[in-house]
């Protein structure tokens, strides 16, 4: 059953969404801030011809203006630019011929009060107005408030803002259609190791490859390794059960021939029955012991001390009559990666070997297991392996002592399980002058 969209998609709709709102914000503030510079060059201008302005008048008894002002547009009516001088009442003293054409009973004239030399700015009616406040000084010695105001219309302005924004707005729309191109195509190329894995997945399950095999990236390759490790554990428990089926079949062949054979009428037949039904329970005992070996390398970890604690104190009661002395040097954090059964096994077997050889001490030491390798080392005071056994004796059924109890498979099991962990077993002489038996896991 599909659960939504693909990450593709969700990726894409998430960038189709997000780049308008920070490109629209990006160019809302792109055409604030062109639009306050024209305006401030706008009235820098201004204030410059009301400078200029002021420059041209005369005032003794009334108001004198040139008929020719330096500023041409103030001479030609509907040219977008005015001059009007008022009083401090706004009284209007005098108009530019330009202004002919403009409706001064809609632009009040009294604005608040200004210090002498003060300006000030505003829109009114489509025009950017400013306004400087004089105190003149006439010939009499009498003060005269004078208001200078210069208009200029905002068409241009706008026009150009208009103009702006067209701009903007294709080169911001091309922008984000561009990044959208850009982004679907690093998704197809930031996905396709995922569309390869799922391509792998698909062959595993039709069979045509038994491992993932192709180079991964990294975020990707611990997926994957951890998917090997899987196949490859499941790989070998199912060689191990058919190996052990194949064993226990064969194994079965013999003991079942003796007694297909007997005669039932002779005195000893209990006898043979018995003898060949205890070793076929040896026999399925040991394959089933073959069958539950395996690798759990996904699994979590298991501690090693408390292991270690539990088999020495369950081996101290089956060899209480030894008074053995049993050692554990195990290092702090010593973990082990994988199924506690499995680890159980295999120190059992090698802890129960060596309680069965040692004369009276035995050490286990064991450290890494997070970092580093985990090296699990089990000595005792015995006899010792001489070096040419150290190899036979982990074959199945060998005894380098065939007068002691047991199968002599529980080395064969150890190094099965451990090989399955992509462990190793090793055997030679310890320093207290018995076997050492090295278990390592990289």
């Amino acid at each position: 059953m599909r659960s939504g969209l693909s990450l593709a998609a969700r990726l894409s709709l998430a960038s189709a969404l997000m780049l308008p709102v920070f490109l629209g914000a990006t160019g809302w503030y792109l055409e604030r801030s062109h639009r306050l510079s024209i305006e401030v060059a706008q009235a820098e201008r201004l204030e410059l011809q009301l400078l200029n302005l002021l420059a041209q008048a005369e005032f003794d008894a009334a108001l004198e203006m040139p008929a020719d002002l330096l500023e041409p547009r103030l001479a030609q009516p509907g040219s977008g630019f005015y001059a009007v001088i008022s009083d401090a009442d706004g009284t209007l003293l005098w108009s530019s011929r330009s202004a002919l054409s403009l409706d001064l009973g809609r632009i009040p004239l009294a604005m608040p009060p200004l210090r002498p030399g003060g300006t000030a700015s505003s829109r009114v009616n489509g025009l950017l107005r400013v306004s400087l406040q004089v105190l003149w000084e006439t010939a009499s010695g009498s003060d005269v408030p004078l208001r200078f105001t210069v208009l200029e219309t905002t068409a241009p302005i706008e026009a150009d803002l208009a103009q702006y924004r067209r701009s903007l707005l294709l080169w911001l729309g091309g922008s984000a259609l561009a990044l959208l191109g850009c982004q679907l195509l690093i998704l197809g190329w930031g996905l396709r190791p995922l569309r390869a894995l799922a391509v792998d997945i698909a062959r595993l399950e039709a069979g045509e490859t038994a491992l993932l095999q192709r180079p991964y990236p990294r975020e990707v390759e611990v997926l994957t390794h951890n998917l090997n490790t899987l196949l490859q554990g499941e790989q070998q428990r199912r060689e191990r059960v058919r190996r052990t089926l194949g064993d226990l079949a064969h194994s079965l062949k013999t003991p079942l021939a003796v007694i297909r054979t007997a005669d039932p009428q002779a005195r000893d037949y209990p006898e043979v029955v018995s003898e060949q039904t205890n070793r076929m329970e040896e026999i399925v005992s040991y394959q089933l012991q073959r069958a539950t070996g395996g690798g759990a390398r996904l699994l979590q970890r298991v501690s090693v001390a408390p292991v270690l604690e539990r088999l020495r104190s369950s081996l101290l009661k089956v060899y209480a009559t030894r008074d053995l002395d049993i050692q554990l040097l195990v290092e702090a954090g010593c973990t082990f990666r994988g199924d506690e059964r499995d680890l159980m096994e295999m120190l059992g077997n090698l802890m129960d070997n060596a309680c069965k050889y040692a004369q009276r001490r035995i050490r286990i030491s064991a450290a890494g297991g997070e970092e580093h390798p985990l090296d699990i080392i089990v000595e005792d005071d015995g006899p010792g392996v001489a070096p040419a056994l150290c190899r036979a004796i982990l074959q199945r059924g060998f005894r380098a002592d065939s007068r002691g109890e047991g199968q002599g498979i529980g080395l064969s099991v150890t190094a099965d399980i451990a090989a399955s962990y992509q462990g190793s077993l090793a055997i030679d002489s310890g320093g207290q002058g018995g076997a050492r038996v090295r278990l390592r896991f990289d």
